[in-house]
């Protein structure tokens, strides 16, 4: 059945990308099947087509084509599709947790009241029973972030509890952050029905979308998208009976504070406005629970008036944005009131949003939305290793279990502080000779001014060729002139161009000359690593052996070792980029400053990921901003340059060549 399923959608897919008609030899040759089978399978086809709003047209001698009656739904689908078998050619897979969670939520093979067996579901997906077992911790741990649970009864099996806000929520994770991921799962229709709309998506979009920005309210386009699946979701689900109930959750003890926010007046007015769509009814718990949604997706990092809109969060989110940044100066010597005196200030918007998940029980819901996990961010393992840490301190002091999407936003907080740091800049002083005189001389530094600006420029000296020799060496980084070096010598760097000087001259001298004023060198030297090694061609059956080695090398006594390796066993800890696993820790947990590269002889299995080199940086930052930039880009160009790396480093190099590479980028 469900070869037959894939081989139908696939054909389908196969006509929606034709403009024109596509013989039955033809979708044979694609779909490695015999013409006999096409032919056996059009009337299920057409059947196919007429629900994604098309018709399935025959014509003797031309083949097959799709003639679209429904343009919304027919577009909708091939979009669809092509995720699907896209994803598919590229060889993604799909995570099976997130399968099986859906199936759950569906209550695929459950009994009247609820229960289902193991045994049952997994032959509803064709999945072994030893397999579903082993994935159903994952299952229970992805459902648990939004608050629901797996109930047992012996003799009846299991059952999902748990309200209908948080079984909601749980829906759309599903359906959203996943479903461009999805790349096997066929069997999803009775899912999809969840989100289907009676032909009036566009209009319901619309009228939601006015609304809001209509209003104060500032939310995110994938946010938007997602209220509108909402929208959907909350009419199908009121339709089968499945309503909100306000005792059941736990926005109830906020009620007044709720029903006088912002959020709550604009919530009244998109179920007033959804009204007017059949299916659709006011409800005033439906309504609170729209608002809680609009509270916990809107951006507030623009917000102006956050303590008038969240006059009981605003104070302890200012309180715990200035402990925060206490904490982290002590722990990482972090130089954040140098960078940004109104640091703590800028983290209050994100500390609400996190007081206010939490407040409803989502603070831990696994919503990764795509804005964020699809961008590069995690390219800056720097960036992520203090967002780790900033969850790892909410969780402490104030018990709270942040979600992988805020810890993303923390980290983008991190990395556009750091990338707006700047060096120190110690001008060039140059001499510009020509054997063609002086006056060519000025022709060469004048497009040097024009092309590279002369903000960089300390001194400028023009001068003929001959005449340049009065000049000390000592008091000139460089000569810029027209002639071979072996022409004249001298004891500085020499640059030759042309007389009329090209772009690779100008890139060379940008290169060469502008960005030798940044003394990366010095920053560097400031760093004072204690330790610097690189291990190549390193044995590890596992990671677990890796990190055990690191804590037992560098924990000073028994109760130290024991310590360390705690610390590395917190799954948010290690990163990985690009097969690189990276370990960065403060250097007070370790009482040095280390930087060690494990190049591994055979590749090992991290979290269901391949590593090939594990990385382990123990840092002080030295109140130093220079040191935390460089220290940003080193590591970010160790998970961008490793194939070429590896071929190099060893314990005596490595931060000599870490240093040039940051400066390439300068």
């Amino acid at each position: 059945m469900l070869t037959e399923e894939k081989r139908l959608l696939r054909m389908f897919y196969l006509l929606s990308e034709t403009e024109g008609y596509k013989k039955a030899s033809e979708l044979a040759a694609k779909l490695q099947i015999s013409e006999r089978t096409v032919k056996k399978d059009v009337e299920q086809l057409k059947d196919l087509a007429r629900k994604n709003g098309c018709r399935l047209e025959a014509v003797r001698g031309k083949g097959y084509v799709l003639k679209v009656e429904d343009p919304p739904c027919f577009e909708q689908s091939r979009e669809s599709l092509a995720i699907l078998f896209g994803n598919t050619e590229k060889g993604y897979k799909e995570n099976p947790v997130y399968r099986i969670a859906r199936a759950v939520m569906m209550e695929e093979r459950a009994d009247a009241d609820g229960y289902f067996r193991l045994e049952d579901l997994a032959e509803a997906l064709y999945i072994s029973e030893s397999d579903m077992k082993k994935k159903m911790a994952g299952v229970r741990e992805f459902l648990g972030s939004f608050h629901l649970t797996l109930q047992s009864r012996p003799g009846r099996g299991q059952r999902l509890e748990g309200d209908e806000l948080s079984r909601r929520f749980c829906f759309l994770e599903l359906y959203e952050n996943h479903f461009r991921k999805r790349v096997v799962t066929y069997q999803n229709q009775k899912y999809e029905e969840a989100f289907e709309d009676r032909g009036d998506k566009e209009e319901i979009r619309n009228t939601v979308l006015w609304i809001i920005r209509d209003s104060s309210l500032e939310m995110f386009d994938s946010f938007l998208n997602r209220m509108i699946n909402y929208t959907l979701l909350m009419r199908n689900r009121m339709r089968a009976g499945r309503r909100i109930r306000r005792e059941d959750c736990l926005w109830s003890r906020y009620q007044e504070e709720l029903r006088r926010s912002r959020e709550y007046r604009i919530a009244g007015q998109i179920t007033e406005a959804l009204g007017e769509f059949e299916g659709f009814e006011r409800d005033d718990e439906e309504t609170e629970a729209l608002a809680v949604l609009l509270q916990i997706w809107e951006d507030l990092d623009e917000e102006d008036h956050l303590e008038e809109c969240f006059p009981g969060l605003y104070g302890p989110a200012q309180d715990a944005s200035r402990q925060l940044e206490e904490i982290l100066t002590g722990r990482w010597n972090l130089p954040l009131s140098r960078i940004d005196s109104g640091f703590a200030g800028k983290m209050t918007p994100g500390m609400v949003r996190i007081f206010l998940q939490n407040r409803y029980g989502f603070s831990q819901a696994r919503t990764v939305g795509n804005i964020v996990s699809d961008n590069n961010i995690k390219d800056s393992v720097q960036s992520m290793a203090l967002a780790d840490e900033t969850a790892l301190i909410i969780r402490e002091r104030w018990g709270i279990v942040i979600n992988e999407y805020n810890i993303q936003l923390l980290a983008v907080k991190f990395f556009r502080m750091i990338n707006g740091i700047s060096y120190s800049y110690i001008p060039r002083r140059l001499l510009v000779c020509s054997r063609n005189g002086r006056e060519n001389a000025r022709i060469i530094a004048e497009g040097i001014a024009r092309r590279l600006g002369t903000d960089w420029i300390g001194r400028l000296t023009i001068e003929e060729l001959y005449e340049g020799r009065k000049y000390p060496p000592e008091d000139y980084d460089c000569l810029i002139g027209t002639f071979p070096a072996y022409s004249y010598r001298y004891t500085w760097p020499y640059i030759e161009v042309g007389q009329i000087p090209q772009p690779e001259d100008y890139e060379r001298i940008r290169r060469e000359v502008v960005r030798e004023g940044f003394d990366l060198k010095s920053v560097m030297d400031r760093c004072r690593w204690d330790t610097v090694w690189v291990h190549r061609d390193f044995a590890a059956g596992q990671t677990d052996g890796i990190f055990q080695l690191i804590a037992y090398q560098w924990g000073k006594d028994p109760e130290d070792k024991e310590r360390l390796a705690g610390y590395f066993s917190e799954k948010r800890i290690a990163r990985i980029h690009s097969q690189i696993l990276t370990l960065m820790i403060p250097a007070g947990e370790a009482g040095r400053r280390i930087f060690e590269l494990f190049l591994l002889k055979k590749p090992v299995t991290y979290m269901e990921k391949s590593v090939r080199a594990v990385v382990f940086a123990a840092v002080d930052f030295g109140g130093d901003p220079e040191i935390l930039k460089l220290t940003e880009q080193i590591l970010r160009k160790l998970s961008t340059g490793m194939e070429v790396l590896s071929r190099d480093v060893n314990s005596e190099n490595i931060m000599d060549i870490l240093t040039e590479k940051a400066r390439e980028e300068l």
